[in-house]
């Protein structure tokens, strides 16, 4: 028996061969140590963090593991706990994420943490995937340089969209849609109609040439790629908010999961998964928020187990 093998063995002995077995097969290049430094110093808390984390929260199957690596890779960016990451985009590329995909969730955080803590978690998913011999893996997946314009119209967007709740509103739609153009405004229809107005708005009244600039950006150029699904995007999104306490947007995301095809019991996984780098207090708030919504929806029995 090799040392590192008897190293593993002693650890399953004392620890469980399922959270050793799991923590191996997640983080094989570091697991090991990790767990070591752990054990010698405090061995109570080692045992009650694997039961709850390996052993645990990530060998529940609400998520599947692609779905829950990505979601936790776009929280750890806004957090900028850049240790952490590493170890979850080596997880997430073990269990089948593709670079590209592990890089579009660390570069849509761009709207919610902005671009220096975004290039921050891409230059570790650089740093990664040369040292797997991956990153022609990257450079041969990019988007054109146009991104996504030259497959979309309005045309084929427009019937994608929510209907309008009043005549009102579907008349501001279209005073929205000449003034800014459609490539922008469109998917921010289709995706976020639930949001309403509010900071459309505000951005038109006091500087429509930002708001341009804001359609332009975030709704014509980054929620569009189509790299990732709708559904992992905006439950990365409630991840995020959940990681930079921003309650407003939260509330927003929560809904466009749902409207996605997430389930509630999905969106509740998202919560209830990050407070493993969150911490509990701020996710049983939002938990509540997700109650408070089913409700509103008529859906709070799509929660029971």
């Amino acid at each position: 028996m090799s040392a590192d093998a008897k190293r593993i063995e002693r650890l399953k002995e004392k620890y469980g061969t399922k959270v050793i077995d799991n923590g191996m097969r997640l983080r094989p290049q570091d697991f090991l140590e990790e767990i070591e430094w752990r054990d010698k110093i405090d061995q109570h808390f080692t045992r009650a963090w694997l039961d709850f984390t390996y052993g645990g929260l990530f060998t529940r199957k609400v998520l599947d593991e692609r779905t829950r690596l990505l979601v936790s890779i776009s929280q750890l960016t806004c957090l900028t706990e850049m240790e952490e990451l590493e170890r979850q985009i080596r997880s997430a590329l073990a269990v089948g994420a593709t670079p590209r995909a592990v890089l579009e969730v660390i570069l849509q955080t761009t709207v919610y943490t902005g671009y220096p803590r975004a290039s921050r978690g891409a230059r570790l998913c650089m740093k990664v995937l040369e040292d797997l011999g991956r990153l022609d893996e990257l450079t041969t997946t990019q988007l054109p340089l146009d991104g996504r314009i030259s497959e979309r119209s309005l045309d084929k967007e427009r019937p994608s969209w929510p209907p309008a709740k009043s005549p009102e509103e579907k008349a501001r739609r279209e005073h929205i849609l000449e003034k800014y153009g459609w490539s922008g405004v469109s998917t921010r229809f289709r995706t976020q109609s639930h949001q309403g107005f509010e900071t459309i708005d505000r951005l038109d009244r006091w500087d429509p040439d930002y708001l341009k600039l804001w359609f332009d950006f975030i709704y014509g150029e980054i929620y569009p790629r189509g790299i990732i699904d709708d559904r992992t995007r905006l439950l990365a999104m409630v991840a995020n908010c959940l990681a930079l306490h921003e309650v407003k947007q939260l509330e927003n995301h929560i809904r466009g999961s749902l409207f996605f095809g997430a389930t509630p019991r999905q969106v509740l996984e998202v919560v209830l998964q990050s407070t493993t780098y969150i911490g509990m207090p701020f996710c049983v708030m939002a938990a509540g928020i997700l109650e408070r919504i089913l409700k509103e929806d008529g859906r709070l029995d799509e929660l029971k187990p």
